[in-house]
């Protein structure tokens, strides 16, 4: 008896085991995160149990909070305080345990503590320009170019805002690090741009560097609500343009180096800006901007030729070489 239920017992488990067969084994999960596209496993909305994140605070003018900073691995704390120019145009966040803050009519600026707070050489400031953001930043890259190897890339602020970054810390044609740093900062803003400058020295300057551009991300840009008048920066770059119409040729002679040829602005003020070119020829050319118009009128002097500065019968008004 005890047999046939041995017998019986094993036919029972055969049968069972043969009418599994013919089916894939069960599947382990899959991970979704590794199995389907970003647009798959991106969510529709927040889940359920997770909260929305709040948006960035609104700050007032003057307002002091602690934030953090990531530098070679570490979290510094930094103490901020908030500020807002309505004149120029841009609200930030600055260190003022690190920076000592010097306002002045066009600029704000942020000298390191450790520096000379009346000949700083080692601070962040910010102006306003009434220029496109494209067209200054092309004019300072034409400028540096004369002395540095730039380098010129795009970076995103804290508000989402691209601006253009600019900077000259190599002696042009060589690999030499100059003795101090350039940054400039260009970010567009509704009636122009505004500009900030970091000034440095190259040694230490990685943690100085690091600071600033905590800071810089910070800027926020809005309209001063008021009328725009020619910018430096935006004379020197259209008349830099109308030279290169007028001349085909002028791009290939400067960048082959050969003869000293540039633009400068030489002198500035409220109602004009004047551009003085220096040709390859020798000649120097100058250029008088007015600010509210863009009418130019325009003098040519050739040292050993002319005896003087002398009018030219050329007129041009810069605003036809926008766009």
């Amino acid at each position: 008896m005890k047999k046939t239920i041995v017998t019986l017992t094993i036919i029972l488990t055969l049968v069972l085991a043969l009418a599994g067969c013919g089916k894939a084994p069960a599947a382990e999960p899959q991970s979704t995160e590794a199995s389907q596209t970003p647009a798959e496993t991106a969510p529709v909305g927040p889940p359920a149990s997770a909260s929305v994140p709040a948006p960035a605070p609104v700050r007032q003018d003057g307002e002091r909070f602690e934030g953090t900073l990531s530098f070679q691995g570490f979290e510094e704390t930094i103490h901020y305080e908030h500020l807002r120019r309505e004149d120029l145009g841009f609200e930030m966040d600055y260190d003022y345990d690190t920076f000592l803050r010097q306002s002045g009519a066009d600029y704000e600026r942020f000298v390191h503590v450790w520096d000379d707070p009346a000949n700083p050489r080692n601070y962040l400031e910010v102006e306003a320009d009434t220029g496109n953001a494209e067209l200054v930043a092309s004019a300072i890259n034409a400028t540096l170019s004369g002395e540095f190897d730039t380098t010129e890339v795009y970076c995103d602020l804290d508000n989402g805002v691209q601006c253009i970054q600019i900077e000259a810390s190599v002696l042009k044609g060589s690999d030499q690090m100059a003795d101090r740093i350039l940054v400039k900062y260009i970010i567009p803003a509704p009636d122009g741009c505004r500009i900030a400058t970091a000034n440095y020295d190259t040694v230490d300057s990685e943690g100085f560097a690091k600071r600033v551009f905590y800071m810089v991300k910070t800027i926020a840009a809005f309209d001063r609500g008021i009328e725009g008048d020619i910018s430096d920066q935006l004379a020197l770059e259209l008349i830099a343009q109308h030279c290169k119409e007028q001349n085909p040729d002028l791009e290939e002679i400067i960048n082959a180096g050969q003869y000293d040829t540039y633009w400068e602005i030489v002198s500035s003020d409220e109602r004009e800006v004047v551009i003085l070119f220096r040709s390859y020829t020798g000649a120097q050319v100058r250029y008088y901007v007015e600010r509210a118009t863009g009418d130019v009128h325009v003098t040519e002097f050739v040292p050993g030729v002319t005896p003087e500065e002398m009018l030219s019968e050329e007129t041009l008004n810069v605003w036809d070489y926008v766009g």
